[in-house]
């Protein structure tokens, strides 16, 4: 009964088909010179904030209000369609949901990355109709020689999160010059954003500084990540894992984080079991009301069919088939652990 009430909240308030998504391709969409938004919604089926996203505030009846008048929303898959990734890539884009509004010119006036709830969701989009505190108004002002530090330190925010090193850079080495004037947060900041560049570029000194000097920074857990990212790319397995497990220690009960750790052990095949202790932590800590909850139950599926768990690994997909009926990737998850299962059992003839 729970779950046939489950599908229901999610069929009338978060299905797929709700959001009026505009056919046209960007092309199509600047060519009509219109006064409307392009809004572009860089995204992935098979990734928890994307599926949130739409689910819970893009279906919100204040946000579809405001499509409804203002926006064109064009939705981009910026991993799996080969349009997606080239326009993913030509706005520089590192994360999804990367969310974009384009002006009838094509400039773009502002962006957000990740998930947003619906009342913040609705701020954005106001203060992008009407070019209120955007990069674009922003960037503008700065351009004809304001150099605030309110400015400066919205503007910073800004540019980073377009993933532009240069305009940042040029904006945290004014946020730590110690003749301006800046707030302790902006500072913390701006260490950490050339703390990130350093790790990037192979120095992790500045990176574990940064954690030990702010060990309760809201930035710890992209802090760790950083790290994360630099073993990853050594192809450095041992020290990834440590540093997974240091993040994790930090972040017990985040259901994210958690669910990162599980899918990352699941792809190296490394603590297994452990990986499975900490999704069903987070499975535990979301609750079967949450949009993200059948995201998590295809991480402990996967995990179970590493493991060899293939009978396990069918039920726990087939509980998140039975939330999400329209996902074609959970079905394809499906059909992958019954063919490891069948192939096991044809072996065993």
């Amino acid at each position: 009964m729970k779950h046939f009430i489950l599908i229901l909240i999610l069929f009338l308030f978060g299905c797929s088909e709700k959001y009026p998504w505009s056919d046209l391709s960007l092309d199509e969409a600047l060519a009509l010179k219109s006064d409307k938004i392009i809004f572009l919604d860089f995204y992935s089926n098979n990734w928890g904030g994307c599926v949130r996203l739409e689910a819970e505030t893009l279906n919100s009846d204040d946000v579809l209000d405001f499509t409804k008048k203002h926006l064109i929303p064009i939705k981009l898959d910026a991993w799996y369609d080969t349009a997606g990734q080239e326009l993913f890539k030509k706005y520089n884009g590192y994360a999804i949901p990367l969310l974009i509004f384009l002006n009838g010119e094509g400039q773009e006036i502002d962006r957000v990355v990740g998930y947003r709830n619906p009342d913040d969701f609705l701020e954005i989009l106001n203060n992008v109709l009407n070019n209120d505190n955007t990069f674009l108004t922003l960037f503008d002002r700065y351009n004809q020689g304001d150099r605030s530090s309110d400015l400066i330190d919205k503007l910073s925010i800004k540019a980073e999160v377009r993933n532009d090193e240069s305009l940042s850079s040029e904006l945290y080495n004014m946020i730590l010059n110690p003749t301006k004037d800046f707030n302790l947060l902006s500072i913390e900041r701006a260490e950490f954003y050339f703390a990130k560049l350093s790790a990037k570029e192979g120095n992790l000194d500045k990176i574990n500084s940064f954690i030990s000097k702010y060990p309760n920074s809201e930035n710890l857990r992209s802090a760790y990540s950083s790290i994360i990212k630099f073993y990853k790319s050594e192809k450095d397995t041992l020290r990834e894992v440590i540093a997974h497990k240091q993040l994790i220690e930090k972040f017990s009960d985040n259901p994210s984080a958690l669910n990162s750790y599980a899918w990352r052990m699941s792809e190296l095949g490394k603590e297994l079991s452990d990986a499975l202790e900490k999704i069903d932590i987070a499975l535990e800590v979301t609750g079967k009301d949450d949009s993200s909850y059948p995201n998590l139950l295809d991480t402990k599926a996967e995990v179970l069919w590493k493991i060899g768990f293939f009978d396990e690994a069918i039920n726990v997909i087939n509980e998140a088939i039975s939330i999400d009926s329209n996902s074609e990737y959970y079905k394809e998850q499906k059909i992958k652990f019954e063919n490891s299962k069948n192939k096991v059992n044809f072996e065993k003839i």
